[in-house]
């Protein structure tokens, strides 16, 4: 049996944040590409600290980023139940 996947929820959190950060920016008019650009690189800052797999990094953000828009419940229970379902135990009050 393999190791237990885990995740932070404070990873979690810190991904979500720089998701709804690179949205905003890439929606704006004009949008300022430096501000998309460390969104982009802080999300990927978050997903090395989860895993090097590039499909599993995929996975990851997907459900993210879907969960972002949940308008039924604001707290991050459906990103974790997603996140459990790919076979992740999410850590809480670890930074």
């Amino acid at each position: 049996m393999g190791e237990k996947k885990q995740i932070k929820l404070y990873h979690i959190m810190k991904i979500q944040s720089a998701t709804i950060r690179l949205f905003e920016a890439e929606d704006d008019d004009c949008p300022d590409y430096r501000v998309v650009r460390a969104n982009e690189r802080a999300i990927e800052h978050w997903l090395d600290k989860i895993t090097t797999d590039k499909e599993e990094r995929r996975k990851i953000l997907d459900i993210i980023e879907h969960e972002n828009w949940n308008t039924e419940d604001s707290s991050f229970k459906p990103i974790c139940d997603r996140l459990r379902g790919l076979g992740y135990e999410i850590l809480e009050g670890v930074k």
